[in-house]
């Protein structure tokens, strides 16, 4: 609707003697303005359209092709790409996407030889300087040459710049090959090295191991993934699962190629680069259909576009006998959140507790939805159900003492909700959130002044650039009447995070540096950044005067 809305104003402007008629056909230029309306809004359907239309009505050029090979692929429209792809390959060699599409359709053929020719000749910018290598060694593995591209891969790894991934593969490949001995090497590489690898390579490498029959190795991968994931859905299924898979993940080229771009489908989605994601995430479910994971994360990043319909379509293709498949469900119930509320989600989710009630994850959606709701008894009311069917507290429990105290706070039960934080710290008492939430809810009460501006000390050392816990920072100088440090870094704060308790809190610490003008400034900015009712009204009533803001909890000074 946005689109169609921002479409037609656009189109009378710059068309007014054309009827906008229900069978309108858009001439060129009509045409490109829409495609780039759409992509400017990630209207992604519309975008592809208006692309190919324009390149169908001037296929001499190169740049609508090219805007057109981003769209349909980014659209899923991987087909009509292709021969848009292969005529721009050879009218500007240069275009790596171009070569890409290529690639596609040397591989549907079956010629893995001059796909490998092609990949060999790509000049890589960006991202696809890190991920040609893998494509050229998979491409190679495919056609029996030898390039040396898992000599390659080995040196981009021993770089340090994406290391897990480049072990990945390599485990990927030599298991493709045959090369047992080396996989169990590279797989004992990402078990042994990393401590952030995502729940997915660890279970590659766990199944590997079990079907390798290394008993040792595979509990050994397990104990790494509970400490580096405990609340894994892969890890649940894979603890719980009777009969584990006994053939390779990658059983031909195509699918490691798929998974070469799905991998950086992925970086570039935790980048925020949500329409490069998209173009790498459709050729990868183009080339191995029933990649899961792939499915997966298009409909993450749908979703993350607030694309809803697109999103949960990716969701549902997920299929049920999937180490995704509860990360999938969980997603789906989330995003029939965001289009319906709460009733319909827990509706969802509540079906799954009663399937799997073992896997906490869903009564953790089923709180945190709630907290998202403003519901928190009910939020509480879960977390409290969760902690009931807990034999034994662990480390790996501490997450829930940090959840559980957020809610707890939010609905007015603080006791509680402090013996939750506390707890938490026993396990984790570095970390940085949960210093920087107790120290701040300690300082809004002008409580345990000290103890609280050492944690969030400690909370800013480490997160320098987390915009909320410097806004905790310049609010505790704030309670403690040192308001020009306090506007120090509450002017840093607002720089790193745009939000609007942030911002008016700056307004409040110029106040009282007897900076006024500047603070009405600020306090009228942070209307603009959907404040809630309640502030609304305060800040309001401080611009015009009718009221001042509270001084520092613990300061003696007056305004200025």
């Amino acid at each position: 609707m946005v689109f169609k809305k921002i479409l037609y104003i656009l189109l009378f402007i710059f068309f007014q003697s054309q009827v906008l008629a229900k069978d309108w056909k858009p001439n060129l230029v009509g045409s490109f303005l829409s495609s780039k309306i759409a992509r400017s809004i990630t209207d992604i359907d519309n975008a592809a359209y208006y692309a190919q239309y324009s390149y169908n009505q001037n296929t001499e050029s190169s740049g609508l092709g090219i805007i057109a090979i981003e769209a349909l692929l980014a659209n899923g429209q991987v087909k009509e790409a292709i021969p848009i792809g292969i005529k721009i390959s050879k009218d500007v060699p240069e275009i790596t996407l171009a070569q890409y599409v290529k690639v596609l359709d040397n591989l549907n053929s079956g010629n893995i030889n001059q796909a490998l020719d092609i990949l060999l000749k790509i000049s890589p910018k960006g991202i696809d300087t890190y991920i040609l290598p893998i494509l050229q060694t998979w491409a190679a593995a495919g056609s029996n040459k030898q390039i040396g591209g898992l000599k390659i891969i080995k040196n981009q790894a021993e770089r340090g710049v994406l290391e897990p991934l480049y072990d990945y593969h390599s485990a990927l490949i030599n298991e493709f090959t045959g090369d047992n001995e080396a996989a169990k090497i590279n797989y004992s590489n990402i078990v042994n090295k990393s401590n952030n690898a995502n729940a997915q390579v660890y279970l590659a490498a766990a199944l590997f191991f079990n079907k390798n029959k290394n008993k040792e190795l595979f509990e050994n991968t397990i104990t790494k993934l509970e400490k580096t994931a405990p609340y894994s859905n892969e890890l649940y299924l894979l603890k719980n699962s009777t009969i584990l898979p006994n053939k390779n993940l990658i059983t031909n080229v195509k699918e490691g190629i798929a998974e070469t771009f799905l991998n950086s489908a992925e970086i570039l989605f935790n980048e925020g680069l949500d329409r490069q994601a998209l173009i790498y995430a459709q050729i990868s479910l183009y080339l191995s259909p029933n990649l899961n994971n792939t499915s997966y994360l298009l409909g993450r990043i749908f979703k993350s576009i607030k694309d809803h319909k697109r999103a949960i379509q990716y969701f549902k293709n997920v299929k049920e006998h999937s180490y995704i498949s509860h990360d999938a469900k969980i997603a789906y119930a989330e995003t029939i959140f965001d289009i319906d509320g709460i009733d319909n989600a827990f509706k969802i989710l509540h079906e799954y507790t009663k399937l799997y009630p073992d896997n906490i994850n869903f009564n953790r959606t089923i709180a945190e939805l709630f907290y998202k709701a403003d519901n928190f008894d009910k939020a509480i009311e879960y977390y409290d159900l969760i902690f009931s069917k807990i034999e034994k507290i662990e480390f790996r429990h501490w997450p829930l003492f940090y959840s559980s105290g957020i809610a707890l706070e939010r609905g007015k039960k603080w006791k509680r909700a402090e013996k939750q934080f506390l707890l938490a710290l026993k396990f984790v008492p570095a970390n940085p959130q949960v210093l920087n939430y107790l120290g701040y809810s300690w300082i809004d009460q002008g409580i345990n002044i000290n103890k609280a501006m050492d944690m969030i000390l400690k909370a800013a050392d480490q997160r320098p650039n987390d915009g909320y816990i410097i806004d905790s920072l310049g609010w505790a100088f704030y309670q403690t009447g040192k308001y020009e440090e306090a506007v120090i870094n509450l002017e840093k704060a607002v720089e790193l995070e745009s939000d609007s308790i942030i911002i008016d809190h700056l307004g409040d610490a110029l106040f009282y540096s007897g900076r006024k003008l500047e603070a009405v400034f600020q306090w009228k900015r942070a209307l603009e950044f959907e404040p809630t009712d309640k502030m609304i009204n305060i800040i309001k009533k401080k611009i015009e005067g009718i009221i001042i803001p509270k001084a520092g909890t613990n300061a003696s000074s007056k305004p200025i």
